[in-house]
């Protein structure tokens, strides 16, 4: 009997609601508030990074996670929890987030860019081969003739991928980078609590 529990227990369906999570977790006033817990304000950045200007990949990698289950219309709010610092740091690292992803924005659009242009040349050898294909089917040996068939159906197929599949893709992609890069930046100093 104890077997069957088991069993049934294992095989149920699990009631989670992503939509209820995030807005009992960051919801605040309509505003989905993301916390960045900062020891110290280098923690922000690269390790090795000298100069200060590059984000840190965890810190990074944290927000996006967060801000993936956020709707892509919801305003976002990074809320930056670290100790005191001035107005001039202030503006630093709100430049800094802004160029982070302002970067992966600059990013997805030139792979969109090239996903275009490969999607133009695929069709038009696609189109060539068809044409090829069908004003030669009969003066061309079988074995020739299908495997022009199978070119020419591969480069259309994957000239359809790219405009469906991978733009779309992109588009999310980008979206919730602008949504990033648009995201109201706060800071909570820890001294002062």
């Amino acid at each position: 009997m104890v077997i069957k529990r088991n069993a049934r227990r294992k095989n149920r369906k699990i009631k989670f609601s992503e939509d209820q999570y995030v807005e009992k977790q960051y919801m605040i006033d309509g505003k989905a508030v993301i916390p960045v817990q900062l020891d110290r304000l280098s923690d922000l950045y690269m390790e090795h990074d000298y100069k200060q200007v590059e984000l840190s990949d965890s810190v990074c990698a944290y927000i996006e996670e967060i801000a993936y289950m956020i709707p892509i219309n919801t305003d976002i709010v990074l809320e930056i929890h670290c100790p005191t610092i001035g107005v001039e740091e202030q503006e630093k690292v709100v430049r800094s987030i802004r160029n982070n992803y302002g970067i992966e924005i600059d990013d997805v659009d030139y792979e969109m860019m090239l996903s275009n242009r490969r999607s133009i040349v695929l069709a038009i050898i696609g189109m060539v081969l068809l044409i090829v294909n069908i004003l030669t089917d009969k003066y061309v040996g079988s074995i020739i003739s299908n495997f022009i068939c199978v070119v020419w159906w591969v480069a259309i197929w994957d000239m359809i991928e790219i405009q469906t599949l991978d733009k779309s893709e992109n588009k999310a992609k980008r979206l919730s980078y602008q949504q990033l890069y648009d995201a109201q930046i706060t800071f909570v100093f820890e001294d002062e609590k």
